[in-house]
């Protein structure tokens, strides 16, 4: 497979995803491309080093929000109470 110059739809195949995915990581920032006139071209070298890049960045984002894995939870001694329909037993 040839290394640079990739169209959209090639590099959704390549990597397994749809082309929408592909159009909204570069919107994002996500992933490099060239714009050439409309069309979008892909570099897979440089999208695989950002890729690999991307990963390493939500795998530490994600363990240091997570010590013990209780991020985003309040530590109460009681479950939350609310209009959940569930009933209450105390």
């Amino acid at each position: 497979m040839k290394r640079s110059d990739l169209s959209v739809k090639e590099l959704a195949a390549f990597i397994g995803v749809s082309t929408d995915t592909i159009r909204r990581a570069v919107r994002k920032g996500e992933l490099p491309a060239t714009r050439v006139g409309t069309a979008l071209r892909f570099d897979l070298r440089k999208v695989q080093h950002q890729m690999e890049r991307n990963a390493v960045v939500r795998l530490r984002r994600r363990s240091a929000r997570a010590p013990g894995g209780t991020a985003g939870r309040a530590q109460a001694d009681q479950p939350p109470v609310g209009n959940t329909g569930a009933w209450l037993t105390t």
